[in-house]
């Protein structure tokens, strides 16, 4: 693959994935005062405006994977999603009835993900299989670093012009990266006519796919958990200022962003499964102590997580281009997707229960908890395969028999 192959196929898409993470975050810490105290609505409203968009996420993500397989050409789906992004978030700016912003979010939130989750699928794409694990690493260390860059950039735009800033900002760059999407390869995936009967029925028979998209529900449900639930417990400890949650919120997601290319290549050397593992045993250990760490504390705590979440998300999404065909290949992306959207949505729900329930150490606890049975049964899936290989592998041929 030459070097120009590699900035249109791979670092060019992930700069644009980078972007539209970062838009994701831009509006988490001035929320409060954008629903609630411009427009008069509740904390479950401003909850609400977050939330909603992840649910047209786990609609949309699979539906798009299924058209832009059966499709074959993936660039024009990019270059429609962030484009009418764009003009949602310009339309937010003006808007000053709650129902219509949430309706609104809501159809955004189905071409956000058309945009970026067909873009991931053309990173998939790539053919060199060698180098994949550090793609994958590549692409993680952009969703993240433009997830861990939206905190605190909204925080001091909210902060320094306005709870609509944010808007207006993420309305700018999501014309950018559509306007910079025309520069990504034309190239068409193979099976353009592949039947959506012919992609579930691949899929089925590939029940490996369930191993990435159970760790990949997990790493975004932590990330969904910190990113409404952390900044409250900060609040609790006497944290106001928004722009200086963002920056216990980057604690954790730089380290989460920056160390991902690394995590790559150490999947390429060791396999993806090891780094996954011990990656999410560790993290999880480490998760529980969050809700009983002071603010002193809690800089070393995030550092920590999000070094060790770093090296999760690598191996996760390399598993799920090594158990998909390239003409299955968005939709399992969209799956991949649809599991973390899911991730993403229920984890500040189930915080707010556990912490109505017994306090935030409680909530941080649970969150734990999670990683630890996503790691038990990880090992139950492994050690289920390896038996039925030992056993296909000990299993003469049909019609012979062992003459020994």
């Amino acid at each position: 693959m030459s070097n120009g192959s590699r900035l249109r196929g791979v670092y060019l898409p992930c700069l644009f994935l980078m972007v539209a993470m970062l838009n994701l975050t831009l509006i988490v810490a001035g929320l409060k005062e954008l629903v609630v105290d411009r427009l008069g609505g509740t904390t479950a409203q401003a909850s609400l405006f977050f939330s909603i968009e992840m649910a047209a996420y786990i609609l949309f993500a699979p539906i798009w994977g299924i058209v832009s397989d059966r499709f074959g050409y993936r660039k024009p789906l990019v270059i429609l999603g962030f484009a009418v992004s764009a003009i949602f978030y310009t339309t937010y700016s003006v808007i000053d009835s709650i129902a219509l912003l949430l309706a609104l979010r809501f159809i955004q939130g189905a071409f956000s993900v058309m945009g970026w989750s067909t873009l991931m699928a053309m990173v998939l794409d790539q053919p060199d299989a060698q180098r994949r694990g550090r793609y994958m690493g590549m692409m993680g260390g952009a969703l993240s670093l433009g997830v861990s860059l939206g905190a605190p950039i909204g925080g001091y735009l909210s902060r320094d012009f306005g709870p609509r800033a944010p808007l207006l900002g993420a309305a700018a760059l999501f014309a950018l990266i559509a306007l910079g999407s025309f520069a990504l390869p034309p190239r068409r995936i193979q099976r353009k006519q592949v039947s959506t009967t012919q992609i579930l029925t691949t899929l089925r028979a590939s029940p490996r796919l369930l191993m990435p998209y159970l760790f990949y529900f997990v790493d975004r449900y932590t990330v969904g958990f910190f990113v409404v639930l952390f900044p409250l417990y900060l609040g609790s400890l006497g944290v106001d200022d928004p722009a200086v949650r963002g920056r216990y919120l980057a604690l954790f997601l730089l380290p989460f962003a920056l160390m991902q290319y690394f995590t790559g290549r150490l999947s390429d050397k060791v396999g993806p499964y090891p780094p996954l593992l011990v990656g999410s045993f560790t993290y999880g250990l480490l998760l529980c102590a969050v809700g009983y760490s002071d603010l002193y504390a809690l800089w070393w705590v995030m550092v920590g997580l999000g070094v060790l979440a770093a090296v999760m998300f690598p191996p996760a999404i390399t598993l799920t281009a090594r158990y998909s065909g390239e003409g299955t290949r968005g939709i399992a992306m969209g799956g991949f997707n649809l599991a973390g959207s899911l991730g993403f949505a229920i984890g500040p729900l189930v915080g707010a229960w556990a912490f109505t329930a017994h306090g935030y150490g409680f909530a941080f606890v649970i969150s734990g908890a999670l990683e630890l049975v996503a790691v038990v049964i990880g090992l139950l899936f492994l050690a289920r395969w390896r038996t039925g290989a030992a056993k296909n592998r000990h299993t003469p041929p049909s019609g012979k028999v062992n003459q020994r």
